[in-house]
């Protein structure tokens, strides 16, 4: 009788993300409740979930708080940024700094007796971690990250793993990296076993296998909707009474004026849509412009 196999998502991010600067704003990288991504997660049956926030594992300590309510184990992770890219810290107790050198933000995680996973490893939008992820004591890599739509960079990163697997052996994994709830699942890493403890092992021996959909240009457009609704909430409210939460915008209230005008032209017109056709566009030239670098190394 062959073991059952579980799935995990091991790449989310809630509203404790942190923000994304542009033009002296500040916009939240997430907007997602804790509940709300629990309740995804149940509902495309997902039997464990790392919550992955930018720098913080605040955001996965309050989703584990539900853990008993839902029956998914949440593993208290963190995407670190390091000196030469991001790193996914999993089964952590404690912050860890960014800009540290990847080799000490790895040494901190194992430290903790955590999980050092590398990420999107030749993201053309992210900060990558490339080749040098086989000098490196990584546990695992991420080779399908469906929010990286354009079925290239994460070829890319398949190709390479496999390539060079007999002297950097990793764990295979896939995640969603999910900015917005609906999107936990599309990548999902797959184990026998049944609890985070399994998952732990399975990783740490190598005995994953993955899989994942690319996620929808309509939750990408989605997530920016989101994110400037409630960015453009903040700053209105900011205008009349200083508030720092979301949005922290030192300019004059008439700088403030024409960035609130902006938001509302974002979220009352097609322009979501335009922008989120026109992104992808970008996106899938900057993965062809990455492949062709790939393609130049090995000639």
């Amino acid at each position: 009788m062959e073991n059952d196999v579980f799935k995990a998502d091991m790449h989310i991010h809630t509203k404790y993300s942190g923000m994304m600067k542009y033009m002296g704003l500040k916009f939240p990288d997430s907007v997602e409740e804790p509940l709300k991504v629990m309740k995804c997660a149940k509902a495309n049956n997902m039997d464990v979930i790392a919550v992955t926030d930018h720098n913080s594992i605040k955001g996965a300590l309050e989703v584990k708080k539900l853990e008993k309510e839902f029956g998914i184990e949440v593993i208290v992770g963190s995407e670190i940024m390091s000196s030469e890219g991001e790193i996914l810290g999993l089964f952590l107790n404690e912050d860890i700094p960014a800009r540290l050198s990847p080799e000490e933000t790895i040494e901190r995680i194992h430290e903790q007796g955590g999980l050092a996973v590398c990420p999107h490893p030749y993201s053309p939008i992210c900060e990558a971690i490339g080749d040098k992820v086989f000098e490196l004591d990584f546990d695992g890599v991420e080779v399908y990250n469906a929010f990286h739509r354009d079925g290239i960079v994460n070829n890319i990163a398949l190709d390479k793993v496999l390539k060079n697997y007999h002297k950097s052996p990793f764990a295979f994994l896939g995640n969603s990296d999910a900015h917005l709830a609906r999107m936990i699942g599309n990548g999902n890493t797959k184990f026998e076993g049944n609890s985070a403890d399994d998952l732990f092992n399975a990783i740490k021996h190598r005995k994953t296998t993955y899989e994942g959909t690319p996620t929808p240009l309509s939750d990408i457009i989605l997530w920016s909707y989101n994110v400037i609704y409630a960015s453009e909430k903040a700053l209105l409210k900011s205008m009349v009474k200083k508030d720092d939460n979301i949005v922290n915008y030192n300019g004059s209230k008439f700088k403030k004026g024409i960035a609130a005008f902006g938001g509302l032209m974002y979220i009352g017109t097609p322009l979501p849509l335009v922008a989120g056709v026109l992104g992808n566009i970008y996106l899938k030239k900057k993965a062809k412009q990455k492949l062709k670098e790939v393609i130049q190394e090995v000639i």
